[in-house]
């Protein structure tokens, strides 16, 4: 997208998506290809960076670009706003990344935003990832209507990425005998960062969603039975190097939705004019 694109000129970063899959309404399914931009926020500038944001969105409002994306804040670990965008494929990509490229005045204005928004920030990292049904659960959700996001990083070791999928189906027969609540979407990292990775979204309503996963994760691991959780107990030690959970939580004003995810909840995601 423009906004990845704007952005490099100052950071050299390249991670924007506009979904199609926003665009669509109501329930729908996870993007075929995600694509994540990660700002680390310096201390104390949480507020400024969020009015720069607000900025990069009335420009593509103005420019009616289509490229939209979801902005969130961590609640835990590290100060980063993460932009989440999904694209059909590597092509959509591609094509939304240059919509505005002939819009001179677009071009301009954001270029003096990326460099406000520089101000506030200590890095970034983009990353790409491809969806991976066959390690999802649960129903398709209505993005707009979600608030928070659990991700989850799994760094896998070298040469045990087929072991570790292996496991991960063995826990998706649990949760399907147990009956566990929610859905969480499975992404294969493609590019950004060191593979073999795996990024777990597990959207919520409420944190209050969390309250109920001690009990279902207890249910699923009654459901494996004690040979079933053995083995994936071995396996996890044989195939991971390094899980990473943390909270984020959605902002309005760090996000350029699409009208179907707009249209979920408008008291939430329209921001007014300050």
């Amino acid at each position: 997208m423009f906004r990845s694109s704007f952005r490099s000129l100052f950071s050299r970063l390249v991670f924007l998506v506009a979904p199609a899959l926003l665009a669509q309404g109501g329930i729908m399914p996870p993007p075929p290809l995600l694509l994540i931009v990660r700002e680390e926020v310096k201390p104390g500038r949480g507020g400024p960076h969020a009015v720069t944001e607000t900025a990069w969105t009335r420009a593509l409002t103005k420019a009616k670009s289509t490229d939209h994306y979801l902005g969130m804040t961590s609640l835990t670990g590290p100060s980063e706003a993460w932009f989440i965008m999904g694209y059909a494929n590597h092509a959509d990509w591609d094509t939304k990344q240059h919509e505005l490229d002939k819009d001179q005045t677009f071009m301009k204005e954001v270029d003096k935003i990326a460099q406000d928004d520089g101000e506030h920030l200590t890095g970034t990292r983009s990353i790409l990832a491809a969806f991976r049904k066959d390690l999802s659960f649960g129903p398709d959700v209505e993005i707009g209507k979600m608030r928070y996001f659990r991700v989850r990083t799994f760094r896998v070791k070298q040469g045990q990425a087929k072991a570790f999928e292996d496991g991960i189906k063995l826990n998706l027969a649990a949760y399907g005998k147990s009956n566990f609540p929610g859905s969480f979407a499975f992404y294969e990292v493609l590019a950004g960062t060191g593979s073999p990775t795996y990024i777990v979204l597990r959207p919520m309503k409420s944190l209050a969603d969390l309250d109920a996963l001690a009990s279902a994760n207890a249910a699923a691991q009654e459901a494996l039975g004690e040979e079933g959780r053995k083995a994936l107990q071995k396996g996890s030690v044989e195939t991971l190097n390094a899980v990473d959970t943390q909270l984020f939580s959605f902002s309005p004003k760090l996000s350029f939705p699409g009208p179907a995810t707009i249209a979920s909840d408008p008291a939430f995601w329209t921001v007014k004019a300050e």
